[in-house]
């Protein structure tokens, strides 16, 4: 029998404007996207890539600013999430308007489609920088952005976010399947200067889309 999760250690949103970003070239490539809020600068760290280059993501345009409008409403800075369907927490795979079975490739796009109101579907397989420079492109018409993933445990030199990704369908061999969960998903998620909403959002290619009710693969 497979071992209770213990999920991320914490998650939430930032939620602040856009300063300015930098891409970081370590073990993992990750994107920096610096936020300012109430005088506070953020650093987020949205995964783009893995070591050996292997990695997807989805950008999805028109998001459907109802399905959005308990995270919108929120001021900016940083606020905990609980795990749920509710709150505000984001889960690529499930949704209560899904009346599906979890877990297929059809589904999650049910899923973004019915949610965030639009047709878009495209997992894109990326090597190098491609994410990162996708998402970089998108904060400049920016008003507003909101990161989802997990604080940083130690703020110093600044606050911010990490685990801007997928947080499920982990290899159960793997050596982050302990954090698997549900609605405990990263993305970014941004309003744009003309009022509309457009998200980011990241898997690494050995994470399953079809996982069970403690966001384990099956």
């Amino acid at each position: 029998m497979q071992e209770k999760t213990t999920k991320l250690p914490a998650y939430g949103v930032v939620i602040g404007t856009y300063d300015h970003s930098d891409s970081h070239v370590g073990t993992w490539l990750h994107e920096l996207i610096y936020l300012r809020a109430n005088g506070t600068i953020y650093q987020c760290a949205v995964d783009v890539n893995e070591p050996n280059g292997a990695f997807q993501y989805m950008l999805l345009n028109s998001i459907d600013p109802t399905m959005f409008a308990n995270i919108s409403s929120l001021a900016d800075g940083y606020h905990d999430l609980v795990r749920n369907s509710t709150t505000g927490a984001v889960d690529y795979i499930r949704s209560p308007f899904i009346q599906k079975s979890e877990g297929c490739l059809s589904v999650i796009f049910g899923f973004m489609n019915g949610i965030f109101g639009t047709n878009e579907k495209v997992w894109k397989d990326v090597t190098g920088d491609e994410a990162g420079n996708a998402l970089a492109a998108m904060m400049p018409s920016s008003s507003r952005v909101f990161v989802f993933g997990a604080p940083y445990a130690d703020p110093n030199p600044y606050p911010g976010m990490h685990d801007v990704h997928m947080n499920q369908g982990d290899p159960i061999a793997g050596p982050f399947h302990h954090l698997d969960g549900t609605w405990q998903d990263g993305c970014v998620i941004i309003l744009k200067t003309d009022n509309t909403l457009a998200g980011y959002f990241g898997k690494f290619t050995t994470q399953s889309l079809n996982t069970d009710s403690n966001g384990f693969p099956v």
